[in-house]
């Protein structure tokens, strides 16, 4: 890989992690009402994109490239949890709309009861099943890896991405959590408009991969 090359990968990169997805629409939900739960989604986030990452460079885009029934199966897959999560954050948003109806000084009791190991595990779970991720290591990613470029190449572009990622998610989350109050106030708002965009990506993606499925067959 050239310079030129890295430079450009990079100025990619940047321009997919920082573009509005379903990793920011997670960190705006969770950071705008707990710091810690903020930053540890982030940092899911950031090891969900490690795995891609590490995967891609170890053959997982070539292999897409080579066989685009495994970005079938990804879209189905990654399609039906985030369409999970859509519906949990639809809800969540009805149930907050109709407690603050109720109760319009009460703080809501969700932004308490997230765990940092839970948010974590949502930032993770946020990335392996995000379109975007997958899309850009799928297909995108694949144009700059080259067989034989050696492990010093692959390390730099690991660490980077990781590290460029990290800083700009969690930085992210951090800059949420200084608007917090007024975004609190319409957090059963995130919820409900977070849920549907989750669940409109994910029936395109189910839509699309199902679409595929005949080839698999």
């Amino acid at each position: 890989m050239t310079g030129s090359a890295f430079a450009a990968l990079l100025g990619v990169w940047f321009a997919a992690i920082v573009s509005p997805g379903p990793d920011t629409f997670q960190i705006i939900r969770i950071g705008s009402r707990d710091r810690a739960a903020g930053v540890w989604a982030a940092a899911g986030i950031t090891l969900g994109n490690a795995v891609w990452i590490i995967g891609s460079l170890l053959g997982l885009s070539a292999l897409v490239q080579t066989v685009p029934q495994i970005l079938t199966v990804l879209q189905i897959v990654g399609g039906g949890y985030l369409l999970y999560m859509g519906l949990g954050a639809l809800r969540g948003g009805v149930k907050a709309r109709v407690d603050k109806q109720k109760s319009p000084d009460a703080v809501e009791p969700a932004a308490r009861a997230m765990s940092t190991a839970k948010a974590f595990g949502v930032g993770v779970a946020t990335n392996l099943s995000n379109p975007k991720a997958i899309l850009f290591f799928g297909a995108i990613f694949a144009q700059f890896i080259r067989p034989g470029m050696g492990w010093q190449w692959m390390v730099a572009i690991a660490a980077t991405l990781i590290i460029t990622g990290l800083l700009w998610f969690v930085g992210f989350a951090l800059a949420v959590r200084a608007l917090a109050r007024p975004i609190q106030r319409h957090g059963w708002a995130i919820d409900l408009v977070t849920g549907l965009i989750f669940i409109v990506i994910a029936v395109w993606m189910l839509i699309e991969g199902l679409a595929g499925l005949p080839a698999l067959f």
